[in-house]
């Protein structure tokens, strides 16, 4: 598993936006290029299994955030199915309870957290502590520059940003907060 996690880490430093993928047009634009990390966001379970093995195929580091799996229960047995059949890298949730199969299964984690407001941040922080994690993203990723720097370093995990970045100096802005990489759908910033 440390294993893994450096290989992402690795994968993170030198191309630290990473595509959120929703649609198949999006995976199309990934199949050329160096290998990065792909969060798959949107999907149905019709599809997945074909568009994970793609990216995996073109030599991405794949997560699926099996909360928005379209017929997929989020479950032991959902994420049995996930591994055996789907075979991602890595998932993305909201839930500790998905991380800890995902963890017994072998899966990297991703804990993703809305930070809606410092109460949001503190049941973040403490679910992160909880659940270990190997990456912790919160959203909106524009608040990462906002957030004081002893609240970035309470995570315990490496972090990465999500959501609502449209420009490069947004990126950049947040890696010097920290961060190891960047979410996000915008095409042209990948």
């Amino acid at each position: 598993m440390l294993e893994r996690i450096a290989r992402v880490r690795q994968i993170l430093k030198e191309r630290p936006v990473i595509p959120a993928i929703r649609t198949g047009r999006d995976i199309t634009r990934l199949f050329k290029g160096a290998p990065r990390c792909v969060f798959v966001l949107e999907s149905s379970i019709l599809d997945l299994q074909k568009n994970v093995a793609q990216l995996s195929e073109a030599g991405h580091v794949v997560f699926v955030h099996v909360d928005l799996v379209e017929g997929l229960k989020t479950d032991s047995a959902g994420i049995h199915y996930l591994v055996d059949t789907i075979a991602p890298h890595g998932v993305i949730s909201t839930h500790r309870t998905v991380l800890e199969w995902a963890k017994k299964a072998g899966l990297l984690r991703v804990l993703r957290v809305f930070l809606l407001d410092s109460e949001a941040l503190r049941k973040g922080r403490d679910l992160a502590a909880q659940s270990m994690p190997d990456f912790v993203e919160v959203l909106p990723a524009l608040s990462v520059p906002l957030l004081p720097e002893r609240m970035l370093k309470d995570m315990a995990v490496p972090l990465i940003a999500g959501g609502l970045v449209t420009e490069i100096g947004e990126v950049h802005s947040i890696l010097k907060r920290g961060a190891v990489g960047v979410s996000t759908s915008q095409s042209v910033l990948w």
